[in-house]
């Protein structure tokens, strides 16, 4: 079974293929890409990561599933809700994972899709272990992707709507984040994530200062 791991951040992609690499008798990690990118080689499944996306990754869905040598789509994400399920396999993905799953787990289910099962988790479990933008710096999982969306340029408000979470909680993450930063204001964190990335570079840049 070949899988390539898909997102728009390196250190995601990263912690993807270092997950899986200690199963490679039963999954062979081929590729790791970003959406848009050509795939070198035929794989079976593309597992995608929803980190930093707007839109619950239903763009980078039906952009994977129409590049030639993609067989499925398998969406890979921190606490799927009903809202985001639907969207995902309406799109075409073929399973949407949770980042509870262990490695073993994971696998599991990439075996299952491969057989043409569907693969749907619900909320809940344990946090993913592997790294995230930011990790080095102390941000938590959800504060690196609340900075993530910071750094494409979304208002407090936007983030909220893509995350399904109220401003204030946002406010909070925020509050959070530049303290781990050692920072005060959202261009103090700008200035200091875009030139010194930890992480937060993406593989296609989006315009900051919407």
């Amino acid at each position: 079974m070949r899988v390539a791991v898909a997102n728009d951040y390196d250190l995601i992609v990263a912690g993807l293929e270092a997950m899986l690499s200690p199963l490679t008798s039963r999954v062979n990690v081929c590729a790791a890409i970003t959406v848009g990118d050509e795939i070198p080689d035929p794989v079976d499944i593309v597992l995608y990561d929803t980190f930093g996306r707007t839109d619950d990754g239903v763009v980078a869905i039906k952009q994977l599933l129409t590049t030639d040598g993609v067989g499925k789509v398998a969406v890979f994400t921190g606490s799927p809700r009903p809202a985001q399920v639907a969207a995902s396999i309406e799109a075409g993905a073929s399973a949407v994972l949770a980042k509870s799953r262990s490695a073993r787990s994971l696998v599991d289910a990439l075996v299952d899709i491969y057989h043409g099962e569907r693969v749907v988790d619900s909320a809940g479990g344990g946090p993913f272990v592997a790294p995230w933008p930011g990790a080095a710096r102390g941000l938590s999982a959800r504060q690196s992707e609340v900075v993530a969306l910071l750094l494409q340029g979304l208002s407090n408000a936007e983030i909220a709507s893509a995350l399904y979470v109220d401003v204030n909680t946002v406010k909070t993450h925020l509050r959070h984040a530049y303290r781990a930063l050692g920072v005060h204001t959202r261009s103090q964190a700008l200035a200091l994530l875009l030139g010194e990335p930890d992480g937060f570079s993406r593989a296609t840049p989006v315009a900051v200062g919407r």
